[in-house]
């Protein structure tokens, strides 16, 4: 298979591993880029009251967003796997789905990169209908 698309699922592996944009997050419009659900967790913990619940649901937010990164690069993965194996349908749809996690947040469309790089190696008739989330 391809370096390309080794390249570029590589590339949206480590692009998006959680929230890596500007935001203004709750009630006191907390600005999470950058910051993991561990470090909002320990400023929960640090702070009382309203700013304390703020940062308690920026935590539960940001794991959602980590997990939803992480999940997307196993997919990838798998997906990999599967493309070398010619199994390229199966590879698309894995990277379907990595692309629609992402596109609940405003990160680059790295996966879905991945998926024209991938149209662009394989028959057209491996590519399933309906294409590109």
């Amino acid at each position: 298979m391809s370096e390309s698309l080794r390249q570029t699922i590589d590339s949206a592996q480590t692009s998006w591993v959680g929230c890596c944009w500007e935001t203004a997050f709750g009630s006191r419009k907390l600005n999470l880029c950058g910051l993991s659900s561990r470090q909002a967790l320990l400023a929960a913990r640090a702070l009382r009251g309203e700013e304390a619940a703020c940062w308690r649901d920026a935590a539960e937010w940001l794991r959602r967003v980590e997990d939803d990164a992480a999940h997307a690069k196993e997919l990838a993965e798998q997906s990999w796997t599967q493309a070398t194996a010619n199994h390229f349908v199966k590879a698309y749809e894995l990277l379907s789905e990595s692309a629609i996690l992402e596109s609940k947040y405003p990160v680059a469309t790295r996966y879905r990169e991945c998926l024209i790089t991938l149209e662009g190696l394989v028959p057209k008739k491996c590519i399933p209908e309906g294409r590109l989330p």
